[in-house]
């Protein structure tokens, strides 16, 4: 699909996508291509039905993953092919929020100190630490922690978006230590392993995931928690300790505060602080 390829990457810059976006948006359009063997110019509304069925029945892809390429068909042919007749009778599918199953801090002391290496170790103190998703600490740079003002500057934000978050001194402490003890060159804090030393880009994410299931193991934590599980504890322990939402929700760079408000449903120490009203049954006789 070369000339639609070009044309749709041109048309998602131009509607400000951030590059990892554009990036899903182009493989998703490719996958549907390589589906039919047939460029899309030549496929309409059955083909893109067909192919969505196919993702939801037969591959049986998370809601997630089904959002992502309904998204990039629909932008495929409603702005770069100028045909939204073909996807316009396609409805966006009711997202049913899983409640996050939120590590105790315990718990996430347990996963951090069972990291399998001082890298992956400092990796996890920063996603916790500061409240970040897993691509945000890979792109961070020496240049992002200002000591001086114990700030993060968050530059590669989901959407391309930029914040500043605490920067804790523990935190601050944990990556200094671990720029000496890798003799990181820079600018990179959390850089991919090349044959004689250090590349000059970020690790690979799926390495920290597969990293973080390792460590979940190593602790003994018995459920399925992902890295972002580090991101929800850090939300839902800032709540615990009385963090306000609209603070939460500059610290986690969320666009809306509704996002934020859910992280109220996993918080459980008002649940535990409740006294239930049996032992006042019991008393009164």
């Amino acid at each position: 699909m070369g000339h639609v390829r070009d044309r749709m990457e041109a048309d998602l810059i131009l509607a400000g996508l951030s590059a990892s976006t554009r990036a899903s948006y182009i493989d998703c359009a490719r996958r549907f291509v390589k589906y039919w063997w047939r460029s899309p110019d030549q496929l309409g509304e059955r083909q893109v039905r067909d192919f969505l069925l196919h993702l939801a029945k037969e591959r049986k892809v998370a809601v997630g993953t089904y959002l992502v390429y309904l998204g990039a068909l629909k932008f495929l042919y409603g702005v770069t092919l100028r045909r939204p007749e073909v996807v316009a009778g396609i409805p966006w599918p009711r997202m049913r929020r899983r409640r996050p199953d939120v590590l105790t801090r315990n718990e996430v002391m347990r996963v951090i100190d069972a990291a399998s290496s001082r890298f992956w170790f400092a990796f996890f103190t920063a996603a916790y630490g500061a409240g970040l998703r897993r691509m945000e600490v890979a792109a961070l740079r020496a240049q992002d922690i200002d000591s001086k003002a114990g700030l993060i500057r968050v530059t590669q934000g989901k959407g391309g978006k930029t914040r500043e978050v605490m920067l804790d001194p523990i935190l601050l402490g944990t990556l200094r230590s671990h720029w000496r003890i890798h003799h990181l060159p820079g600018p990179w804090l959390f850089p991919a392993r090349a044959r004689h030393g250090w590349a000059d880009h970020p690790v690979n994410l799926g390495q920290a995931s597969a990293a973080f299931r390792k460590a979940v193991i190593a602790a003994g934590i018995g459920r399925h928690v992902t890295l972002h599980g580090l991101r929800h504890a850090f939300a839902t322990h800032l709540l615990e300790d009385g963090v306000d939402l609209y603070t939460l929700q500059q610290l986690l760079g969320h666009d809306r505060l509704e996002t934020t408000t859910r992280y109220t449903l996993v918080r459980t120490d008002r649940i535990r602080g409740t006294p239930s009203p049996l032992s006042k049954l019991r008393s009164s006789t």
